[in-house]
């Protein structure tokens, strides 16, 4: 991948899913990680001023789940794309993200091989040159 070091934000309040993803995506090279335990966490970090590429959230969290992160970066980030992982894929959960964005939505449990991937694409379909009518 050539597109330079990207900047990830990490968000799930299971440290068992967020560790692992977060330290295969380190140790690729290819990432610079943030991880935070809820929305409201994530919210301080891109707050903070940290340059954030991508995020990636799981929708479940206490404090500030992923539906109001989502809704706070589509309106004061609207550039940086989402990947939304969550436990389980129903059709509520998807018809709440459409209404807030366009999310990539991936079941939960995701190896770090899958979600690497996922990210990839999703930096390719984002920074792919839009075609002009002439």
């Amino acid at each position: 991948m050539s597109m330079g070091r990207k900047h990830i934000l990490l968000v799930d309040d299971k440290r068992d899913v967020l560790q692992p993803l977060a330290e295969g995506l380190r140790v690729s090279g290819e990432f610079e990680v943030f991880t935070a335990e809820n929305g409201k966490r994530a919210l301080e970090i891109f707050r903070a001023g940290h340059k954030i590429d991508f995020l990636v959230t799981d929708i479940e969290m206490p404090v500030m789940d992923g539906f109001k992160l989502l809704a706070h970066v589509k309106k004061d980030y609207p550039t940086i794309p989402a990947i939304v992982l969550t436990g389980h894929i129903t059709h509520k959960i998807r018809e709440q993200l459409k209404a807030i964005g366009d999310f990539v939505c991936i079941q939960k449990p995701v190896s770090f091989w899958e979600l690497r991937r996922r990210i990839i694409d999703e930096f390719r379909f984002h920074s792919a040159p839009e075609e002009k009518p002439e």
